[in-house]
């Protein structure tokens, strides 16, 4: 029992680093393999339905990647933009995150993308001129709440169509803190505790029962 606690107790630093699942395939896009220094364009992507203007999916061009090594572009030649249908349950909040950074050495009015989600949609917030030679990535997020039992997250450039637009990267969906749905990672800190008392409770009663 001494062991049973021990383990229990050691586990809740580990328990601590738990986050919220993403429920979102390929929310870093690096399921497609792209060589460090390259890019390319691309008319479908794992998880994703590409809009008829394509995706730029770059590794380390133009900028690096805020999380792996890829990262896309959504204005090509023009315009761009992807989706993504997943079930959701009606009337459950979600937390829609993203990074997006504006294209070094590109007109602030180039650069800027759209989300929907939920029946509601917006704009990422206007960031300045971005004057370095890399990304510069800014993080941004919004709680929504789902009119369905399935919701279509959607993405797209809004800026000057000119082939040279915002990069995003890290896009994540995942249940709002406090939700039972499942694809949501107990709170870390009750479940330590949890842990830590079941072992202890155990420990007591082999006491009481020698």
């Amino acid at each position: 029992m001494k062991k049973l606690l021990a383990t229990a107790l050691l586990s809740a630093p580990l328990l601590a680093l738990a986050s919220p699942i993403n429920l979102l395939s390929n929310g870093s896009f690096e399921a497609t393999p792209q060589a460090n220094g390259s890019w390319s364009r691309l008319s479908s992507m794992p998880g994703w339905t590409v809009g008829a203007n394509q995706v730029e999916l770059r590794n380390n061009v133009a900028g690096t990647a805020s999380q792996g090594s890829n990262y896309v572009e959504l204005d090509v030649d023009n315009n761009s933009l992807i989706s993504q249908t997943l079930a959701t349950v009606l009337g459950q909040w979600y937390e829609l995150s993203f990074d997006f950074s504006n294209r070094a050495g590109v007109a602030v009015n180039s650069n800027g993308l759209g989300w929907s989600f939920g029946g509601v949609s917006g704009l990422a917030p206007v960031v300045g001129y971005n004057a370095t030679a890399d990304n510069q990535w800014n993080h941004f997020s919004i709680l929504v709440k789902a009119t369905g039992s399935s919701s279509t997250l959607s993405l797209w450039a809004t800026g000057t169509s000119d082939s040279l637009g915002s990069s995003l990267d890290n896009v994540a969906l995942a249940t709002a803190s406090g939700s039972s749905l499942t694809g949501t990672v107990p709170e870390p800190q009750s479940l330590a505790l949890l842990l830590a008392g079941l072992g202890g409770l155990l420990f007591a009663s082999r006491r009481r029962a020698r």
